[in-house]
């Protein structure tokens, strides 16, 4: 039987629960891994806070929600603006930062990720944004060559705080335009 096609729409409030199910599955998934350091060790769904920022994300318009037979299997959220955290000047300004890209671990997740990641760059140039950006683990080698494959090349490393603890982070950046691109690494 052949695999369901992936449907990607905004999210809505309405979408949350399924959200944050496929987030607290992803980092149970990472937990099993042994990479607790990445994320923490406390589901998204029971971080104080955290549902309300989710849903307030779907109501500007940040998440696109991947479904397959109506089942969410993915997500990215992705908007204008550089977050705080990042370092002054890692960035090119104007450009869309991805602030997470996730899909599901099991066999619907199957594909999902390049999708998302080819909506983020359909939504940057919809913004006639310079560049794609986004940060993540930086003792993860395999998301390193995830984001190389797709083009996102490392431009500096900083340290960010989970659990209380220090966290290691790589920021990427995929040019759209290569009138003056740079890579720093």
């Amino acid at each position: 039987m052949p695999t369901p096609s992936i449907q990607l729409r905004p999210a809505t409030p309405d979408d949350v629960p399924a959200l944050l199910s496929l987030m607290d599955s992803v980092h149970a998934w990472l937990i099993t891994q042994g990479r607790s350091e990445q994320w923490g060790t406390v589901p998204f769904s029971r971080i104080p806070g955290f549902p309300g920022r989710v849903t307030d994300w779907t109501r500007q318009g940040v998440i696109t929600l991947a479904e397959r037979a109506d089942r969410c299997v993915g997500m990215l959220a992705a908007a204008p603006g550089t977050p705080p955290r990042i370092p002054a000047g890692a960035v090119p300004g104007g450009s869309l930062f991805i602030h997470t890209v996730m899909a599901d671990r099991g066999p619907g997740g199957h594909g999902v990720g390049s999708a998302l990641l080819e909506e983020a760059e359909r939504l940057a140039r919809a913004h006639d944004a310079p560049a794609l950006a986004l940060d993540h683990w930086a003792d993860s080698p395999e998301l390193g060559r995830i984001y190389e494959k797709y083009g996102y090349g490392k431009t500096v490393e900083y340290t960010d705080e989970h659990d209380g603890k220090p966290v290691r982070n790589t920021v990427r950046v995929r040019y759209l335009n290569t009138n003056g691109a740079r890579r720093l690494d």
